[in-house]
């Protein structure tokens, strides 16, 4: 099988690596760059399925949306010691598909590339919780949203988006399945759809869910063929 590509924009040589160390038995890894200089010069001869930025400061950020909007089979993963809450909403909107702390262990990580060189997200429990957090104040702002869901649905809707199954929203809402096929019902028959698909469409063309967070897991789990709530 042949090996992704994948480029580390990694400052810390120790750190830098350690990540190949884990990585390059799955990846063909450059980490020799100059964010600055050559990053696009190397993207366009390596063809990167992932790259990997560390910290996401406001230079940073601009190099996410220019990655993505020039280059959108490549995906962009953040490796970060924290993970702030402000940042998440705005780094999502850049076309971020996952966060990576640098404490993970070595097997979370080549899961993590794993489902985003599949066009995945990844998201570790604590920060699903703040991104959950940032995207309740997006409830909170918006009238037509408080509206016509309630916060649990609109939680359960946009755990929907990012590729959850009820079992996983259920472990990490720490609710009964039972209770969220309930709230799936009722989220359905307010959109007046019959599928998740049909329901996060509804919300994105709404702007109620973001974008790049539900349109990569619609096509993902399609052509997958999974099972559709």
């Amino acid at each position: 099988m042949l090996k992704k590509n994948m480029i580390i924009l990694e400052n810390n040589l120790y750190l830098k690596m350690g990540l190949v160390k884990i990585l390059e038995s799955d990846y063909n890894i450059y980490s020799d760059i100059d964010l600055s200089k050559n990053l696009y010069d190397l993207m366009k001869h390596y063809k990167p399925d992932i790259i990997v930025i560390n910290d996401l400061s406001k230079n940073n950020l601009k190099h996410v949306k220019r990655i993505r909007s020039e280059y959108p089979n490549t995906y962009v993963v953040i490796l970060t010691s924290i993970i702030l809450e402000d940042e998440i909403h705005e780094a999502l909107l850049a076309g971020v598909s996952g966060y990576v702390l640098y404490n993970i262990k070595s097997k979370e990580l080549r899961k993590a590339m794993d489902l985003i060189s599949e066009g995945e997200y990844y998201f570790n429990s604590s920060t699903m919780t703040i991104f959950i957090k940032s995207y309740l104040k997006l409830f909170d702002s918006k009238e037509i949203i408080s509206h016509l869901f309630t916060k649990r649905e609109y939680v359960i809707l946009l755990m929907l988006a990012e590729g959850k199954n009820i079992q996983e929203i259920s472990q990490t809402l720490n609710i009964s399945e039972k209770s969220i096929n309930i709230n799936i019902n009722k989220i359905y028959n307010k959109l007046s759809v019959k599928t998740r698909i049909q329901a996060i469409d509804k919300a994105v063309k709404n702007r109620w869910i973001p974008y790049n967070l539900a349109i990569s897991n619609l096509y993902v789990n399609y052509n997958k063929k999974r099972t559709l709530l």
